[in-house]
């Protein structure tokens, strides 16, 4: 639902304040109602624990008075001592009906039973309190244990002559009538149970049938937090569990029903309920009236302010002096200072401020009729390092320059149809004729020369982009593009003025578009990488490859490495292939290694991955993520990159060198570094540019090179590998400039992942092919 009115906000935020602060309200007190009366359920339970344990406690005390009673009859005593069975079981049997005790049993110092009311009753089942007993004989022992499949009360009292002679036992069954009597006095329900190896009996329970049923299923959890209530939601009750033998095997649970609290808080809740309603009800109510004595002078205010939008004079709607008429009258003043501003706005909306002539919105409007009624051409023009003259001169002197160039270009000996300043250092002419490139050189001489700022001569140098363009040919966009395409062309040529042609466009969109699908193609598995083998010429053995990236384009086919790298580089997505190709061949020497199968693979870093302060640990994450050692990979840079911020990457070189990691640096020779810097560069190994060693077996300067440079990286402990070998002969030349490894056509093309393996397991029983071809030159 939206809320578009002020009245509406206005009403349904009052709701909302009032149904928040009610709704705080009742959740505090229901809470606290809540935690207060499950506080007096525990505290009920309680007690109902403690009236149990005291009834059990004074039915101990009454057996034992009755046990001692009976032990200390000197009939009885006789009786024992001499063995006379049948007066034994008379006096037990007389005995225990005087005080109405359900088990009489007699047994012998050692624990055999010698007289038993209850038939059933063997030794061992008396021996839990028998035990008790012997450890202390001057006393009866009490204890609840299950007797005959029925839990007792018993006490075992000593028979002395004066020496022991007997324990006799009286016991009372915890059944029905003692649950009914305790749930008389508790008011409580209660339960007697068993525990056996994690097995639980029920024996007597006050709970209903439906209940007592589902007592079972809760009996573990009850257990195992005696003295803890515990409620059940398939139960209408809480209950406690209350140990009652020393052994933890019989237990009482005691249940308290829900209804005893709820009802109360169900009741109390419903008024909640009534109350709320009856408040949001009033609260509408007046918010209705309240809201519509403020909305009503804000909608006249409203359609006033739309009609001055729509151009139309009006009268003030509101009169007086609160905050709204107020407002009215700001309004109206409003809608003159709007007509004021107005031609202003419109003007300045499509000049430019600095220099006065035309903006990109003003081209944007203009362009369009040039290009669709007149053959012509459109320049766009360029100052060569201007750049450098604000920094050299300041911005203001920038300024100037640039309000004196387009008042010579709006004095042009021809004049353009349409004269702006696109922006920066750009100009825009058009005209609705062409011009060659003597032409133009003839009518621009004239702007090039004889500034005067600040008593300083400056002359200036432009570059000019040629866009000729037919009659509804071009739109505005594709005109711009292409002027654009051929300024970047100007800037190339030595008269810094240049057409546009044919097909640049397209090259143009080509690179827009390789440039906007490498994200995505990184993701959809268009790239892959093959790897090249890096021959050890002396061992005649391959353990090391270099991983390439390669790139086939759903519609463009196989692009060039050297067509997208210089793309992402230039476009800042150079660290996307970058940590793709690192993520990748990381997984990929994991998966070699888990084979059995061990190589060093060296991975490409261009200067923008150098000069990223991350660089060094998420290489290391990706490491220890994929469980592959850091000697498994090495790193390869140009000089050309080292020499972009030398001091930064040699600090990062240091890193990643400390880390295990092997470091090259590539096409050595090609850069613009001198040998000095090669002292100073944490690597452990150099390569040769190709361009220095395909020629080799020929020429005797590549081969001087080579074996110079080879010579000094020896000195400095470098590993020398040699780029690009094509044929057996420029082996042996490699052979004899002592180059450690060797990398190129010769020995094989960059493969994938699954030939490349293949070809080095098959290298050590295959090297004589390529070996034996060096030997016969």
């Amino acid at each position: 639902m939206q809320f578009r009115s002020v009245r509406t906000k206005l009403i349904a935020v009052l709701l909302l304040l009032l149904s928040a602060l009610a709704a705080a309200t009742a959740t505090a007190t229901l809470t606290a109602m809540k935690r207060d009366s499950e506080v007096q359920t525990r505290q009920f339970l309680a007690v109902g624990g403690k009236v149990l344990l005291e009834a059990l406690n004074n039915r101990a005390k009454q057996l034992s008075s009755s046990v001692q009673v009976l032990a200390a009859d000197f009939g009885f005593r006789r009786a024992v001592a001499t063995a006379e069975q049948e007066t034994i079981e008379s006096v037990l049997a007389n005995h225990g009906s005087r005080i109405d005790a359900s088990l009489m049993l007699l047994m012998s110092p050692g624990g055999e039973l010698l007289a038993s009311s209850e038939k059933q009753l063997r030794a061992s089942d008396v021996m839990p309190v028998f035990n008790q007993s012997t450890q202390n004989s001057n006393a009866p022992v009490t204890d609840v244990l299950q007797l005959a499949g029925q839990p007792y009360q018993l006490v075992l009292a000593p028979v002395k002559a004066p020496n022991l002679i007997a324990w006799v036992g009286m016991g009372f069954p915890l059944d029905m009538p003692l649950a009914e009597q305790i749930v008389a006095i508790t008011g409580l329900e209660i339960s007697f149970v068993s525990q056996q190896a994690e097995q639980f009996k029920l024996y007597i329970s006050t709970l209903d049938d439906n209940s007592a049923q589902k007592l079972p299923a809760m009996l573990n959890t009850l257990i195992n937090q005696p003295g803890l209530p515990y409620e059940n939601p398939e139960q209408d009750y809480v209950s406690l569990a209350i140990p009652l033998d020393k052994n933890n095997q019989l237990w009482a649970v005691q249940h308290l029903q829900h209804s005893r609290w709820l009802d109360g808080y169900l009741a109390f809740r419903q008024q909640l309920f009534v109350i709320f309603g009856v408040a949001l009800s009033l609260t509408l109510v007046v918010g209705i009236f309240f809201a519509r004595s403020i909305t009503q002078p804000i909608k006249a205010l409203s359609y006033f302010a739309r009609r001055i939008g729509q151009g139309f004079d009006e009268n003030i709607p509101v009169q007086g002096k609160d905050e709204v008429a107020v407002l009215g009258r700001t309004l109206s003043a409003m809608q003159q200072d709007i007509k004021q501003r107005e031609l202003q706005l419109r003007h300045n909306a499509e000049h430019d401020t600095l220099t006065g002539l035309f903006n990109r919105t003003a081209v944007e409007r203009l362009l369009p009729v040039i290009l669709a009624q007149h053959d012509g051409c459109i320049l766009i023009v360029n100052i060569e390092r201007f750049k450098h003259i604000n920094e050299v001169l300041g911005f203001s002197t920038g300024d100037i320059l640039l309000q004196q160039l387009a008042h010579r270009l709006a004095q042009l000996p021809q004049a353009p149809d349409l004269l702006a300043r696109l922006g920066a250092d750009e100009f825009l002419l058009a005209y609705q004729h062409r011009f060659t490139v003597t032409q133009l050189t003839a009518l621009f001489a004239a702007a090039l020369s004889g500034y005067n700022v600040d008593n300083s001569h400056i002359n200036l140098k432009l570059c000019i982009g040629i866009y000729p363009f037919s009659r509804q040919q071009s739109s505005v966009n594709d005109a711009l593009r292409r002027a654009d395409i051929a300024l970047e062309n100007a800037r190339q040529t030595p008269q810094r003025i240049a057409e546009y042609l044919p097909g640049q466009d397209e090259l143009h969109q080509r690179e827009l578009t390789l440039i906007r699908d490498i994200p995505y193609a990184l993701e959809s598995g268009q790239f892959f990488a093959v790897y090249q083998p890096k021959v050890d010429i002396h061992a005649r053995s391959c353990k090391e490859a270099e991983a390439l990236i390669r790139w086939q384009h759903p519609t463009l086919g196989f692009v060039a490495p050297n067509e997208f790298i210089r793309l992402a580089e230039h476009s800042g997505n150079i660290g996307l292939i970058t940590n793709w190709m690192l993520q990748h061949v990381i997984v990929q020497l994991a998966t070699w290694r888990a084979a059995g199968f061990t190589v060093t693979v060296a991975i490409n870093l261009s200067v923008h991955d150098l000069l990223n302060p991350k660089l060094a640990e998420q290489i290391l994450q990706l490491l220890h993520n994929y469980d592959v050692p850091h000697n498994a990979i090495s790193l390869e840079v140009t000089e050309s990159a080292i020499m972009q911020d030398t001091a930064t990457i040699i600090a990062q070189l240091e890193r990643l060198r400390k880390l295990g990691i092997r470091l090259a640096i590539d096409d050595f020779g090609t850069g613009q570094s001198s040998l000095a810097y090669l002292k100073q560069l944490p690597v452990h190994e150099v390569k040769i540019d190709r361009a220095f060693v395909k020629d080799i077996h020929h020429n005797n300067n590549d081969a001087l090179i080579v074996k110079a440079t080879t010579q000094l990286a020896h000195s400095l402990g470098l590993v020398v590998t040699a780029e690009g070998l094509e044929n057996p002969t420029g082996l042996a030349e490699l052979l004899q400039c002592q180059c450690n490894k060797v990398q190129g056509y010769f020995f094989s093309r960059p493969l994938e992942a699954e030939k490349f393996s293949a070809w080095i397991k098959q290298f050590p029983e295959q090297n004589q092919q390529w070996f034996a071809q060096k030997e016969r030159q």
